[in-house]
């Protein structure tokens, strides 16, 4: 596997060269940026080091291909490259030795991980096994995939674990949203628009399905495209052909495609909102997600592996749930699914100082506030009363401390004292820990 250079600087480029070829690498040098985009592939790259100059290219690369890994060089600042997906930042002038250390680091995980990892669902509820099992059957195969599942479910996971069990795994995986696009650009972002095509187009650009050639595209939200959109992307899965706007000429490209929605797409296509011969092109396979609330089975192994997962990214010392937290999350009806269990134990983790997570901890921030599933709000409840329940309540969940408290309900400090002398003239709970005075309010 060879390691890509990108860099305006052409003796940057050649020292950098020289360097991996000493380290017994084979590298593969470019200046400019259209050719390294049109070389740059999985199966020949394992890392990629990219002058900060380029910002898109990082972020394309690693949206694209996001086994390569990405060593960002330059000016710029760190957080930013790391936003953009770099995985280290290196700022020039940077010694040999510095590059030498983190290219030896990623080539050692990158051999000792092997080529892939299939990963792994938590699924104990047997709705989900049985999904699985379709998903190994299909995984190997070139069939349309479309999954769908309320918002949360993890449709994108799915997607992913059918592209790394294909024989596409090797390829890029592009996937896109197309519910966060306005129709009218996305046709050039799926298709890719020639240079000097519109107002605009300085240069060719790639769409999505160029980008997938050879991999998977994943189509996410399907349902959000327009009826004249979705007779192009219909002639576009019939001849696997796309033309880029303003291009003469059709271009051949090899792809698979999974789609998902949250919506009932046998009802757009009742009211004639989704066109029927598209809809049997992307559901040869159809896979329907069930909500967390339908797969009780699974909460608690999920809170368990995002305990874990919490614990391992932030260095901290794995936690455990107590009974009544069980209890709290079994009991819940999680409109926000396996992503919204994820938030819940993240926070958990977090604020909870001791090693057990309580109910008190799983509830707060959780829809309709702490202690969702057990308060009961009278009818007849004043709007006053029940903002002085969730204000006490959450003091109560976090041990008095108003920075923490102020933070979970979002207000400032000043705010919840000036409501705590409202309710009682003055605040029973003290400044843990003296955090309200360092504290912006």
């Amino acid at each position: 596997m060879a390691i890509a250079v990108l860099d305006p600087d052409k003796s940057t480029v050649t020292i950098l060269t020289e360097l991996i070829e000493e380290m017994g690498e084979t590298p593969c040098p470019f200046t400019d940026k259209d050719k390294y985009l049109s070389a740059i592939s999985p199966k020949s790259h394992s890392i990629a080091v990219i002058s900060d100059d380029f910002i898109d290219v990082i972020e394309g690369t690693k949206q694209v291909y996001q086994s390569i890994d990405v060593v960002a060089i330059g000016g710029r600042d760190r957080d930013e490259c790391i936003r953009a997906g770099a995985d280290h930042h290196l700022k020039k002038p940077f010694l040999a030795d510095e590059f030498r250390q983190v290219l030896h680091v990623l080539l050692h995980s990158a051999r000792a991980q092997g080529p892939s990892e299939n990963g792994a669902f938590i699924a104990a509820d047997r709705g989900m096994r049985k999904i699985i099992e379709i998903l190994d059957k299909v995984a190997p195969t070139q069939a349309a995939v479309l999954i769908q599942g309320e918002s949360g479910t993890g449709k994108e996971v799915i997607a992913r674990y059918i592209h790394r069990l294909s024989k596409r795994s090797s390829g890029p995986y592009v996937g896109i949203n197309l519910a966060a696009i306005p129709d009218t650009l996305l046709e050039s972002e799926l298709f890719g628009y020639e240079k000097g095509a519109f107002t605009g187009a300085y240069a060719t650009r790639i769409g999505k399905f160029e980008l997938a050639n050879e991999g998977t595209i994943l189509l996410d939200e399907v349902t959000e495209i327009s009826m004249g959109l979705q007779a192009k992307l219909l002639r576009v899965l019939q001849e696997r052909q796309i033309d880029r706007v303003g291009s003469k000429a059709p271009i051949a490209v090899d792809f698979r495609v999974i789609s998902t929605t949250n919506r009932d797409i046998e009802e757009d296509i009742r009211e004639g909102r989704f066109r029927k011969d598209l809809y049997f092109r992307l559901n040869v396979i159809p896979i329907k997600v069930p909500p967390l609330r339908a797969r009780r089975d699974d909460i608690v192994p999920l809170a368990s592996h995002f305990i874990a997962k919490v614990a391992k990214r932030e260095g901290m010392e794995e936690k455990f749930l107590t009974p009544e937290a069980k209890d709290a999350l079994l009991s819940y009806s999680w409109p926000g699914n396996v992503r919204e269990l994820e938030n819940v134990i993240e926070r958990s983790m977090i604020l909870t100082d001791g090693a057990g997570i309580t109910a008190e901890a799983v509830t707060i921030g959780m829809e309709g506030g702490p202690n969702v599933m057990t308060e009961h709000v009278a009818v007849g409840t004043t709007i006053h009363d029940m903002e002085k329940r969730l204000i006490m309540s959450t003091l109560e969940s976090v041990e008095g401390n108003r920075t923490k408290a102020a933070s979970l309900l979002g207000i400032s400090i000043r705010t919840l004292r000036n409501k705590l002398n409202e309710y009682s003239g003055k605040s029973q709970f003290s400044d843990a820990s003296a955090d309200e005075n360092s504290a912006p309010e």
